[in-house]
């Protein structure tokens, strides 16, 4: 037996036009034709049949089958509305939880400078989850976790149906502290192969990493192989052990900026070797999210931006 497809546009025309008990009637209800209601019947006792209306010239009855039918009908309309009425609520409410995945400096920087400036965040909870980029994610696209719902990064989705939206150029370099380079000076990014460097264990290549900078007077990118004793897998431990003057750090000078200020980290090249980066945000299509997600959103990056602008 061939299972029956019914649509809720038929299941709601057939509703109207029992309450009306009149085809006129109903087209008037339904803002529809009176010859398309007459046909929309037509079919569906068509599909199903059976006959539902009893005709006379002027009104419609509903046969018993119609009868028994009609609670059924009404029924799934209604589950039908609350499912829709469930959506548009999931949609529009500033409740459940948003997950936002950054690497770790930008996660520091979130949780320092961003999450408390968030004002009016209902019943939100506020997910926080690092996620550094591997190597290849340059050249391939940064994977989108199954639980995020926002990704801030450095590099471009894997997933094409993504949105990614510029936010604002990021620099990288060299850090160091001021023991360490009045120990171990250096003045070029050719001479760190003679340093101890700080690495990061999401950036290895066999026994190293690649730490790239402009070469110097121009927009040429150069890549460098850097070695060292100690591996972190994440930028604030690295950092941390660079404070203690074990080597030298590669990491964005937003996030250590107070460390320069206050003369615990000094940067190991002028701004003419650095790595500018782009920072975006990844998220799901607007009409996908539900109105927490979409609320996040927004004020992580309007904080950010206005961020950036009073630099």
């Amino acid at each position: 037996m061939n299972k029956l497809q019914l649509k809720p546009r038929e299941l709601k025309i057939i509703s109207v036009i029992a309450a009306s008990n009149n085809i006129s009637h109903a087209a008037t209800v339904l803002g529809i034709a009176q010859a398309n209601v007459s046909k929309y019947l037509a079919d569906f006792e068509s599909k199903i049949g059976l006959k539902v209306f009893d005709r006379t010239t002027r009104h419609l009855t509903l046969t018993p089958f119609g009868t028994a039918l009609l609670p059924y009908i009404n029924d799934v309309l209604d589950r039908d509305n609350q499912l829709n009425n469930f959506i548009a609520d999931y949609k529009h409410e500033k409740r459940g939880r948003v997950t936002v995945y950054a690497p770790t400096g930008i996660i520091a920087y979130l949780s320092k400078y961003v999450i408390a400036k968030i004002q009016d965040i209902g019943d939100i909870t506020l997910s926080l989850k690092t996620s550094n980029l591997e190597p290849r994610a340059f050249y391939e696209g940064v994977e989108f976790p199954d639980d995020c719902d926002i990704l801030i990064t450095y590099t471009q989705p894997k997933d094409e149906s993504l949105v990614a939206s510029f936010i604002t150029k990021y620099a990288v370099t060299a850090f160091a502290s001021r023991n360490y380079l009045a120990q171990h000076p250096i003045s070029r990014p050719d001479e760190l192969e003679k340093h101890s460097c700080i690495l990061i264990d999401s950036m290895m290549i066999d026994d190293a990493n690649i730490w790239r900078f402009n070469a110097a007077g121009s927009k040429e990118m150069r890549d460098y192989r850097v070695r060292g004793n100690y591996i972190c897998d994440n930028t604030q431990s690295a950092l941390e052990m660079a404070r203690n003057d074990l080597g030298i750090v590669f990491a964005p000078k937003e996030y250590v900026k107070n460390e320069v200020h206050s003369g615990v980290l000094v940067p190991c090249f002028s701004e003419q070797h650095e790595w500018w980066l782009d920072l975006v945000v990844i998220f799901r299509k607007r009409e996908y999210q539900p109105r927490r997600v979409q609320f996040i959103l927004d004020e992580i990056l309007n904080e950010i931006r206005r961020q950036v602008l009073n630099r």
